[in-house]
């Protein structure tokens, strides 16, 4: 086999593709089971040998809680709070919704003292 060519847009999203796996906590093997793509073929995109299909990106991203420019473009690392939230089992978000309302009472009260 053949010394095979990678692509810069493919390096790119196969970093930033890992970098987020990892930071969610995945190992390669089962985020490829969740995304439903073999392992092989994830270290492939993650190592920028093979571009992503759009249903497989789209897999990814729902998967992770992030949305595609977070893959696409560079320095993209700060998570929103809505997609830190979205990794949240939602039978949680009722509680942390809560929780966050009564800190903003106790800030505004603090401040405002």
């Amino acid at each position: 086999m053949g010394k095979r060519k990678k692509k810069e847009i493919n390096i790119l999203i196969g970093l930033n593709i890992k970098n987020y796996r990892e930071k969610a906590g995945y190992t390669r093997e089962k985020f490829s089971e969740l995304i439903g793509i073999s392992t092989r073929f994830l270290a492939d995109v993650e190592m920028g040998f093979t571009g992503i299909s759009i249903k497989n990106l789209k897999r990814i991203c729902e998967v992770l809680g992030i949305s595609s420019d977070r893959l696409l473009w560079e320095n993209k690392n700060n998570l929103t709070i809505d997609e830190k939230l979205s990794h949240i089992d939602p039978k949680y978000l009722k509680l942390i919704e809560e929780i966050l309302q009564k800190q903003l009472e106790i800030i505004t009260m603090v401040y405002y003292k």
